[in-house]
This record gives structure tokens, sequence and C-alpha cells, in this order.
């Protein structure tokens, strides 16, 4: 009890070194807990942007479709009729099917010519499973159904295109013979996913099918589920199209968000780095705290010793010290870290001023929102006292290691 006394009391001793020391520690896991929430936030944006605007819960396409789907191949289509949806809306889990008939196109505007991906789509049933009906800036996605074209925001802009502006997209069929499909722009659309805006050309599904010789085929049907656990969806939808010969396979939104997930594993790497830095900072803070402290304090610890304390309960005097320190320091850090998570959440962090991320595969336009991981603030005030204590067994060891007579006499 005494020991803990002496050691509460010597927080008080060395008030500027204790406070900057404390301070560090603060702004060491300040960043940490910034840090983490903004890539967490920037992981569950991504996630969002692209099951919401790209891929739906769930994809179904041909197997030698779907190994393929990056070039955006016209072989290996679906077949789309009205028993394939009824067989899919059989699942109580499934609220939405979308076919969508995806090619490679040129888009010409009468001056510049520019590669982009069109996607043929059926507007309602579009609207099933995506949310791009809450981003259009100027007409709406009905404006399909007068066959004519929905372009993003930035697409727009790019080729100098506005509202009732005639395109034309150069396709090659599925015979890879060459053919046009010209349009007028009839909505114009500004997502969340810069993926859609810089890129998409949407157009009616029956006009890109007759455009493209591909018959009654699309390339994918996206799903919305009204389940979180998408993988027992898929594996039931795979168990049916078994049972029903349907030379079909369903995929996770996950499989098309592979540079994405490549991301988060950099991202995860980077916050260890600096977890190490974190706590490589706490240590020396604290080490070097110790040893200032132990020697000041030569004559006292040799005069503890002299009195009969053993070298043991001198060491807990400066374990309880540095206790101390590493808690004040851990609920500085989960105070400004409450502070600075709030901001992120609430306001965000302006991302498009460090350039477009979309290239890195990262779906975000320009702000990103943090997110509350309220486990970290708990793991960071804990991990500050156990860092704290360790950190200073040496040093103190080492100071009550002495002969009582030097010490007393700085020998």
């Amino acid at each position: 009890m005494f020991s803990i006394r002496l050691g509460l009391k010597n927080l008080s001793r060395q008030k500027r070194r204790n406070i900057i020391t404390i301070l560090v520690i603060g702004f060491a896991f300040f960043g940490y807990l910034f840090v983490e929430s903004l890539m967490d936030g920037m992981l569950d944006m991504s996630v969002n942007n692209i099951r919401n605007f790209e891929t739906g819960d769930i994809q179904i396409a041909n197997p030698e479709y779907w190994a393929k789907r990056d070039d955006l191949p016209l072989k290996h289509l679906i077949e789309w009729d009205e028993e394939l949806q009824e067989h899919l809306l059989q699942s109580e889990s499934v609220i939405g099917v979308s076919p969508e008939l995806r090619f490679s196109a040129n888009l010409n505007n009468g001056i510049d010519e520019m590669g982009i991906i069109g996607l043929g789509i059926v507007p309602e049933k579009y609207n099933q499973v995506f949310e791009t009906q809450d981003y259009f800036i100027s007409g709406a996605i009905s404006a399909l159904d007068k066959n004519q074209a929905v372009i993003g925001k930035k697409l727009a802009e790019l080729m100098n295109l506005k509202m009732n502006d005639y395109i034309i997209l150069l396709v090659r069929t599925k015979e890879d013979t060459f053919n046009t499909i010209d349009v007028e722009i009839g909505a114009i659309v500004n997502t969340l996913n810069p993926m859609v805006n810089n890129s998409t050309v949407f157009i009616p599904l029956e006009l890109a099918q007759e455009r493209l010789n591909a018959g009654n085929g699309i390339s994918i049907l996206s799903l919305k589920t009204s389940s979180d656990r998408v993988e027992s969806v898929i594996q039931l939808i795979n168990r049916g199209f078994r049972e029903e010969n349907f030379p079909l396979e369903a995929y996770s939104w996950r499989e098309s968000a592979q540079d994405m997930i490549a991301y988060s594993k950099v991202e995860k790497q980077a916050v260890a780095a600096m977890m190490s830095v974190v706590l490589l900072i706490g240590i020396i803070g604290i080490i070097n705290n110790i040893v200032l402290s132990s020697l000041e304090r030569k004559s006292e610890i040799g005069m503890m010793k002299a009195l009969g304390m053993r070298e043991w309960e001198i060491v807990f005097v400066f374990m309880v010290e540095s206790a101390g320190i590493g808690i004040l320091g851990g609920l500085a850090g989960c105070l400004m870290g409450l502070i600075g998570v709030s901001y992120l959440v609430n306001r965000g962090f302006y991302f498009a001023f460090y350039g477009d991320w979309s290239q890195y595969g990262i779906p975000i336009i320009d702000r990103i929102y943090g997110s509350w991981n309220l486990s970290t603030f708990s793991y960071i005030f804990i991990l500050s006292v156990i860092v704290a204590i360790i950190s200073s067994i040496f040093p103190a060891y080492w100071a009550a290691h002495k002969d009582p007579v030097e010490a007393i006499y700085h020998r």
C-alpha cells in the first residue's frame, strides 16, 4: 500500500516532464485512432458504393463468361426470360433481379472519341437492385424508355456533352462486326461511385441487344438480397441451378471488388506499421521518463534500500508511477481520438484534394466519413497502461539494483 501511495505521489514531482510524456502518448494514440477510423470509413464507403452502384449483392453469370468478364465479351451470354427471373425470386432473400448486357464501346461526340463501358438495362428492374435513381442531376432513368442514354456527370464534362446532345457509340457485335448506336442524352447522373460517373453509358437493354446482335442474351444478372448472409444465399441459388440444370453460377460482390479488397489488406498492413510506431513512441517516452527519474533519485532510492525496502518494492513504486502516466496518456489519447473521430463521422475528410483515387480501385468521389469502433478505444487505453508498466520494469530494476551506499553518495 505504501509503494502505491509513493508511486502516485511521485507523479506530481516532475510535473512538466510527466505532462510532456502524457501528451506524447496521447497524440500518438490519437493519430492511430484517427487514421483507423478514416481507413474503416473508406472501406465501408467503398463496399457500399460497389454494392449499390456496380454489382449488387450477388452476380449471376455463365462461368466461362465470368472468367473473362473484365474483357466484356459477347460470348457465353445468359438467355434471359421470365422463367429464370421467377426461379431466382423464389428465394425469399432475393428482392430484386436486374438483367444487364455489358459491352465495350467508343463514345463519339462528333469531335472527340473515348472508350467507355456500355450497359444495357431495364430501368424498373435496375432500380430494384441499385440506388442510381437517387442521384440524377438532370432527367431521370425513365429516359431509357424513350431509347435515350444516361451518362455520368464526369463523362459528360470530359466529352463536353449536355442534355439532349446526340452521341454515337461505336461497337463490335457478337459476330465481331462493327455497328453504331445513335442515342440522345436523356439524363445525367452523379453517383457516389466514380467508376459509374467516369466511364459508363446506360442504354435500354432491348436497344443494346438489337445493335449488338445479341438476341435475348445478357451478360450478368445482378441481385439484391434482404439477407446479410450473402454466402448462404449464393449456396442456395447454386443448389437450385444444379437441380434445374441451369449452366449458371452465382458469385459474391467480393469477387468483383478484388482491387478494393487488395487495397484493404494494404491498409491493414499500414495500420499495423503505424501501431508499431505508436508502441515505439510510447515505450521510448516512458523509458526516458523512468531513466531520468531514477537518475535524479539515486539518493532517495539508496535511502529506501537502507531503510529496508526490497528491490521488488522499489521497482513496484516505479511501475505504479509509470502506470499512472500510461492511464493519463491513454485517457488523453482517447479524449483527443473521440473529438477527431466525431469530426470524421459528422463532417468527413475531403479526399479529392489528394487526387483521383478511383484509379487504384477505390470507388469514392470526394469525401470520406469515419466510422466508430469503440473496441479500439478500449484496446488503446489498455495498451497504453500495459506498455507503460512493461517498459518501466528494466530501468526501475536497474535503479533499484544499485548498492545503497553508492546510491546515497552518487558513486
